[in-house]
Order: structure tokens, then C-alpha cells, then sequence
């Protein structure tokens, strides 16, 4: 789950902020029976991470907070009838019940949540191009294909925002940050920050995927040659690529922000920078 989900998941869960949980179950190994009475006071997200901050239980007990991240299959359900699986962690309400499946989930988390960088979470008010910039300076000699999976830099960012942002900007995965000029970085940041609100407002009206570009597709949208897919970066995440319309050019080439086809994006949050388009 990326970023953009993870804000929807907050969504989803606040009916339950301010409630207390009757029973927590699951196949965590994590010490689920301290949830147990205890009130959800806190929903925050950073990144690919959801944190809840469970209620102090007593003087001596002090608040909870747990850091769940969905890894590569991992999912949720609210309210589910019959779970047909079990899940990691099941937290049963007065008014519902959320179940975490195939998920990684980490109790007592608050010393990590209190270290993390808001300017680099995608989907925070916070996020700030600027100091993003200023991170990817060390990171020059890195691919594309891995930089904009670099949870430092870009917190938030998965294999489908790298492969649809990619093919906006029409550059090959394995091109080095060095091979952007540099004032072309800020334009980088951008478009990856303009996609992810697109990639937000998409899978709240249930239609992320017609709007998938070359992310598990098998032609290209502009020249309907068949798209490259191969794992490529330090994580050999799959990608694809048209290798006519993202070439891996040998010289510095200005970068350009294009429109998503076929149609045009929706609008960027209000109040934040929007990267120029060109048609």
C-alpha cells in the first residue's frame, strides 16, 4: 500500500478514534491483550506507515502506539462478515470491527514515530519540495527507478507512482539523478507530489486503475509498441517502460512534465505547488 492509501485508511478509521477496544485478537506474536480496554486517541500516517496511539490503561501504564505497515500484499477490512483468512491483528469496537492482514505490526512505536521527517511524507502538509531537493543531493549517482522508492526521500512512493511518474517525465528507470539538471529536481519532486494527490483522488472514486499508463500494462498509450517489463534497481522491483518514448539518454536533457493520457490529471491539492505541464 502506498501513501495515497494509507490517507484513505486514516479516513476510514476515524469513526473509531475516541473509542475503546473490547477485544483485539490475531496472529501477531506482538502483545495484542495490552490493547484490550484501552481508547484510540491518535490516527496518524508517515510514509507506508499507519500509527494508532492507544489510551494510557493506568498510571503505570503509559499510552501505546503501534506502527502497522502493509508491506507488499498486505490489506484491511472494516466491518468484513466471516473473515475467510486470519488476520494479523483484529480490533473489535463498540461500533465495528478492523482487521490487518499480511502485515507487519510493531508495538510500543513511538520512540520511531516521534524520528520521522514530515517534509518527506508525500501526503503530509508538511511536505516540503525544497528540503526534498536537498536530500537528493547525496543521492546523484542513484537510478530513478530507485530513488523514487527511497523511503527517505520520497516517503509514500511505490512501484506504481515510480512506474506512472516515470513515463511522465519520460525518462528510462536506470537514468541517474546526475543526468537531471539541477534545476530540474524541484520539477521532479513536483510531479511525483502532483501524481500521488492524483493517485488519492482516483482510488476514492474506485477508478486508480484506468488510469494506469504503463503500470501493468502491455502497449505503450502514445506509440502502442510493447512496453519493456523487467525488475530493475538495487531491489529489482518490476518495471515498465516504453523504450521509444523513455530512452536512457547519455547527455543531460531538460526535463519535461507531462499531462497523463489519455486524459488530463485532476487538479493538485489546493495551496500546493503545481509542476507545469507540457503537452
Amino acid at each position: 500500500m502506498e501513501g495515497p492509501s494509507l490517507l484513505i485508511l486514516r479516513e476510514e478509521l476515524e469513526p473509531f478514534l475516541g473509542q475503546t477496544v473490547l477485544e483485539a485478537t490475531g496472529n501477531t506474536t506482538q502483545p495484542k491483550a495490552t490493547l484490550n480496554g484501552r481508547r484510540i486517541d491518535r490516527i496518524e500516517t508517515w510514509g507506508k506507515n499507519l500509527f494508532l496511539t492507544f489510551s494510557a490503561s493506568s498510571a503505570k501504564s503509559p499510552p501505546v502506539v503501534t506502527k502497522t505497515h502493509f508491506l507488499m500484499f498486505g490489506s484491511y477490512r472494516i466491518n468484513e462478515v466471516r473473515p475467510g483468512r486470519t488476520p494479523r491483528l483484529a480490533l473489535r469496537f463498540k461500533n465495528g470491527i478492523v482487521y490487518f492482514y499480511s502485515c507487519s505490526i510493531r508495538f510500543f512505536a513511538d520512540e520511531y514515530l516521534k524520528a520521522l521527517d514530515p517534509r518527506v511524507d508525500l501526503m503530509s502538509p508538511e511536505w516540503d519540495p525544497t528540503h526534498v531537493v536537498q536530500l537528493m543531493a547525496p543521492k546523484r549517482n542513484s537510478p530513478l527507478c530507485d530513488l523514487l522508492l527511497d523511503q527517505t526521500v520520497f516517503a509514500g512512493s511505490g512501484n506504481i507512482i515510480k512506474n506512472e511518474v516515470l513515463f511522465n517525465i519520460r525518462r528510462h528507470p536506470l537514468t541517474r539523478v546526475s543526468r537531471l539538471a539541477r534545476q530540474d529536481w524541484l520539477r521532479l519532486a513536483q510531479a511525483v507530489h502532483s501524481y500521488c494527490w492524483n493517485f488519492y483522488e482516483w482510488k476514492k472514486k474506485f477508478e486508480l486503475r484506468k488510469h494506469w499508463q504503463v503500470y501493468r500494462q502491455r502497449v505503450c498509450p502514445l506509440c502502442a509498441r510493447k512496453l519493456v517489463r523487467e525488475p530493475l534497481g538495487k531491489n529489482a522491483r518490476l518495471t515498465f517502460y516504453c523504450a521509444r518514448h523513455q530512452p536512457l539518454y547519455t547527455q543531460i536533457r531538460k526535463l519535461h512534465v507531462r499531462a497523463v493520457l489519455p486524459i488530463q490529471p485532476i487538479s493538485t491539492r489546493p495551496g500546493l505547488p503545481e509542476p507545469r505541464l507540457d503537452h
